[in-house]
């Protein structure tokens, strides 16, 4: 197949924050660089990931970060809105995981299976996502579902943008990729937290190869 030119420079994948779910990456991206605002986010991420959406108050995150309430509210209307930055910031450190795999050794195909693999494996240690899933099935807390759709359909959404430009550049044969995708999402979730209930863990390295295999 051939090897498009611009896989031998350095690649951006920006792109692929353009096209997430309504509501999604645009929440105070002018704010991004403020240290204030970082300090809120990164507070977030640990308060969510221990006591899930429900648990979770303003004030609490206000007292883990060492800042008053007023200045979270500089920022942020709801502690809906700060979870939904926290999933955002999130989608950006997956999407920048894959950047990474895009710009690593390889052949321009093989740089693809692991930029896609980077996707689909992040969400493997994320405690906020299995805290939003147990207080979910637990409570049917809406915020906390839809903050588990936002993620799993970005995860998707980008894998999609990935096969999509693999297959413009002949690296890999045509398919319907947002099926693809999906289920190759889907799988992953299945070889992970299905397959372990009854089995001994598999290795990524595994599940790599079941994923290459899928996309030959």
């Amino acid at each position: 197949m051939q090897q498009m030119d611009d896989m031998d420079h350095t690649i951006k994948l920006s792109f692929m924050l353009d096209h997430l779910p309504e509501g999604g990456y645009t929440q105070m991206t002018d704010h991004r660089s403020d240290e204030r605002y970082i300090k809120i986010i990164n507070t977030a991420r640990e308060v969510f990931s221990m006591l899930g959406y429900k648990a979770t108050t303003v004030d609490r995150i206000a007292k883990s970060a060492g800042i008053s309430k007023g200045a979270i509210y500089l920022f942020f209307e709801t502690k809906e809105e700060i979870l939904i930055a926290v999933m955002d910031n999130y989608i950006r450190e997956m999407i920048s995981n894959a950047e990474e795999a895009m710009n690593g050794e390889g052949t321009p195909t093989e740089r693809l299976y692991h930029a896609i693999h980077a996707c689909i494996v992040y969400r493997k240690n994320l405690c906020i996502v299995d805290k939003l899933l147990l207080e979910q099935g637990q409570f049917g807390t809406p915020v906390s579902q839809n903050a588990l759709n936002k993620f799993s359909e970005a995860t998707i959404s980008s894998v999609q943008q990935l096969l999509d430009k693999a297959i413009a550049q002949q690296l890999i044969r045509e398919q319907n990729t947002q099926v693809t995708a999906f289920a190759l999402a889907h799988l992953y979730e299945a070889l992970t937290s299905q397959w372990e209930l009854s089995h001994e863990p598999l290795e990524d390295s595994v599940i790599f190869e079941m994923l290459r295999k899928v996309l030959m």
